[in-house]
């Protein structure tokens, strides 16, 4: 009798013991965050969901993927291994991660992607982002109001960036028919070494008025090559940073088309509480307004960060 006593013990503290692990993991309540490259207004995004997050005892996990879609596959294989309840995404490339995307699908952990549209949408809960059709709009106004009558430019863009491309196209769309001419398209993979290299090339063979970059990144580079030839062509980006904004006043970085992280992180986060409470999330869409920071109100922006 002991002896079935003894066991009978035994296995209650075992089942105890399971039952204790299975409640520390089911209250462990993490979400993951990836974006494809490291930069204050990711970063920035990132805190905007991590503060939503925090204040319903969530904690979160940020790994940049380093501009490497292999890297971010693995990311998400390890968000998967930690059962994530859900991963706030920015693709490095909007195609390669639909593997994942897959993934994650197969898992039950909700997708909501933010900044750059990945191409399968049925993969997703919601699409997060600026208003990047928008933003091209800006420059492209801001360019029209400097040349009324017309410029030969160039533009740099990121073709593999679902975000990038709809820059580029209201950009393009808005400056249609008005006189301005684009000599080159070149990619200058979205970052300050390969805008400066590419237009250090451009103005060896062309006589530039002026260049849209889809951001800042590839735009400060463009501003650096231009810088050391001495040339005066004018440089319109998007993203709003501070070091677009600290170039400004100079007169050859003529604006940026700023963006607000903060909103854009708050609203994924909502997104991601209204799929977890009704199973939808209604607008599929949600857009942030972008805005133009100039020579007009940069000293009202600059040194304020990210808004």
């Amino acid at each position: 009798m002991k002896r079935v006593v003894a066991t009978l013990v035994a296995v209650l503290l075992m089942v105890s013991c399971l039952s204790g692990l299975a409640m520390a993991k089911g209250s462990e309540k993490t979400v993951g965050i990836t974006y494809w490259c490291s930069s204050e207004f990711f970063m920035t995004l990132a805190d905007g969901i991590t503060q939503a997050a925090a204040a319903e005892g969530y904690k979160t996990v940020i790994v940049d993927a380093e501009q490497n879609a292999a890297k971010q596959i693995q990311i998400i294989e390890d968000f998967i291994a930690q059962d994530v309840s859900a991963v706030f995404l920015n693709p490095v490339d909007k195609d390669a991660i639909e593997p994942a995307l897959r993934e994650l699908d197969k898992a039950g952990i909700p997708v909501i992607n933010f900044d750059a549209g990945v191409t399968n949408t049925d993969l997703i809960i919601a699409f997060v982002a600026t208003n990047n059709y928008q933003a091209g709009v800006l420059c492209a106004e801001s360019m029209l109001k400097d040349f009324p009558k017309g410029a030969d430019i160039a533009i740099l863009n990121y073709p593999s960036n679902g975000a990038c491309n709809d820059r580029e196209k209201g950009f393009l769309d808005t400056v249609k028919r008005k006189g301005i001419n684009v000599l080159v398209t070149m990619d200058a993979n979205a970052n300050v070494e390969g805008g400066q290299a590419v237009v250090t090339d451009l103005l060896q063979s062309y006589d530039l008025d002026a260049i849209f970059c889809i951001n800042d990144q590839c735009g400060l580079g463009a501003y650096a090559a231009v810088a050391v030839a001495g040339k005066d062509v004018k440089i319109y980006g998007v993203d709003g940073t501070q070091e677009a904004m600290d170039l400004i006043p100079g007169g050859i970085y003529r604006m940026t088309a700023a963006q607000s992280p903060k909103k854009i992180g708050a609203a994924c986060y909502e997104a991601w509480k209204q799929y977890d409470k009704t199973g939808t999330v209604e607008p599929f869409t949600i857009e942030v307004d972008a805005y133009t920071i100039d020579e007009t109100n940069v000293a009202q922006y600059s040194g304020k960060g990210y808004q």
